[in-house]
């Protein structure tokens, strides 16, 4: 593991930060590159506060999950530098804030989503990254034989104990890396606009869905069920259905009739 990418006396870049900036930036430039002629800016500004959103909504929920820690520390909770970022509420939060800047300079909304669909997936992909750097999302310990000795990695929880355990973090890599083939491939689908967007975010919201019942790292329960696939669930259900409901109607007229020509036969001479 890497926790660390740079540091340079009182300075430390470390790698999961590095990760998700990174996934930030290349979705800033795909809105930037992508965005009608002559609104570049407007994209790349609603891009912004997609962003802004995004770390706002994350924070908060992490900071609702664990509110029994930031009741008595309330000073803490947009401190966001001490680390904390629950990635459905990055998943709303993003989302508002790119419709709330839509609906002001009323751009349409789902074009810009759909240029963000690879992004996403990308991301995805980069904060797994970033966890296997830094050592969260650790998976649960295993037995020895429980598992293929390929598959298990010697990774350390909280307290620095290292043990074998599920490999979480690469298997949400790999699954991000399908993901994001899969929205490449999306990208020839004659889908309405923001469908493309819908099916990234739901890939992106399978994965820690179902690799949170092999997640190690401490999380408040309910009903014995951790509360962040339970908030992946709500991401993939809604993003399901949106898509769902998006490919489901019916095609615009202009789409089912054939393109008219303007060819007309020259005058005959006769």
């Amino acid at each position: 593991m890497l926790p660390e990418l740079l540091h340079v006396g009182s300075f430390t870049l470390y790698t999961y930060t590095a990760l998700i900036n990174l996934g930030i930036a290349v979705g800033l430039a795909a809105l930037y590159r992508q965005a009608p002629e002559g609104l570049a800016a407007r994209w790349l500004d609603a891009g912004l506060a997609a962003t802004f959103g995004g770390f706002v909504g994350a924070r908060l929920l992490y900071a609702l999950v664990h509110g029994n820690y930031y009741l008595a520390h309330p000073g803490e909770i947009f401190q966001i530098w001490r680390g904390g970022l629950a990635w459905p509420g990055a998943a709303f939060g993003g989302l508002i804030g790119a419709a709330l800047y839509c609906s002001r300079k009323r751009i349409p909304l789902t074009p810009l989503l759909d240029a963000l669909a690879m992004p996403v997936a990308l991301l995805g992909m980069l904060s797994w990254g970033g966890c296997l750097a830094a050592g969260c999302a650790y998976g649960v310990e295993v037995a020895p034989g429980d598992l293929p000795a390929w598959m298990v990695v010697n990774s350390p929880d909280l307290y620095n104990l290292t043990v074998p355990r599920w490999p979480t973090q690469v298997v949400g890599i790999v699954w991000s890396m399908i993901a994001l083939g899969s929205v490449w491939a999306a990208r020839r689908n004659r889908w309405p606009t923001g469908a493309r967007f819908a099916w990234a975010l739901s890939l992106t919201a399978l994965g820690p869905m179902g690799l949170g019942f092999l997640r190690g790292d401490p999380m408040p329960l309910v009903n014995n069920i951790r509360l962040d696939v339970i908030g992946s669930a709500l991401v993939l259900v809604a993003a399901t259905l949106a898509w769902a409901i998006l490919v489901a109607r019916p095609a615009p007229v202009s789409d089912l009739q054939p393109p008219t020509s303007n060819f007309q036969p020259p005058a005959s001479d006769l």
